[in-house]
């Protein structure tokens, strides 16, 4: 992938609507993963994220798919940030200062994966980020 480009983090909400085929988003947030696929766009997500997509499928009874999403993360590529101890202890520091409750508490623990690898640009359909002064979010 070319240093020049940007990396972008990507947060659970963009894979569940391609896995679950939401008739809203699907279609948008299939096309930037394609990007993603075809080496335009450099992202990253975390483990973090990782574990609430597969919660959100097994939840939904879509069991089957869980494997074809960790294989698909794998095979294209994605980094994969390590969600660390000190991650929380940065976000319990963060929500403090930022005068955040705790509806925010795993945003605010991908805002600090982002900046502990110098991410500043999510892909993502949560508001909340907008909450978060060094985050910015776009939606695809």
């Amino acid at each position: 992938m070319p240093s020049q480009m940007k990396c972008r983090f990507i947060d659970s909400n963009i894979f569940i609507y391609v896995l679950l085929k939401d008739p809203r988003y699907g279609q948008a947030c299939l096309r930037m993963l394609e990007r993603v696929e075809n080496g335009e766009e450099q992202v990253a997500t975390s483990t973090l994220v990782l574990s609430q997509v597969v919660a959100h499928l097994a939840r939904r009874g879509k069991g089957e798919a869980i494997k074809l999403f960790i294989n698909y993360i794998h095979e294209i590529g994605i980094m994969v940030i390590e969600t660390t101890f000190l991650d929380f202890v940065e976000a319990t520091m963060e929500m403090n200062k930022l005068d955040l409750n705790s509806n925010m508490w795993d945003d605010l623990i991908l805002a600090c994966q982002m900046r502990r690898t110098g991410i500043y640009e999510i892909y993502t359909n949560d508001k909340d980020f907008e909450k978060i002064e060094w985050v910015k979010a776009i939606f695809p």
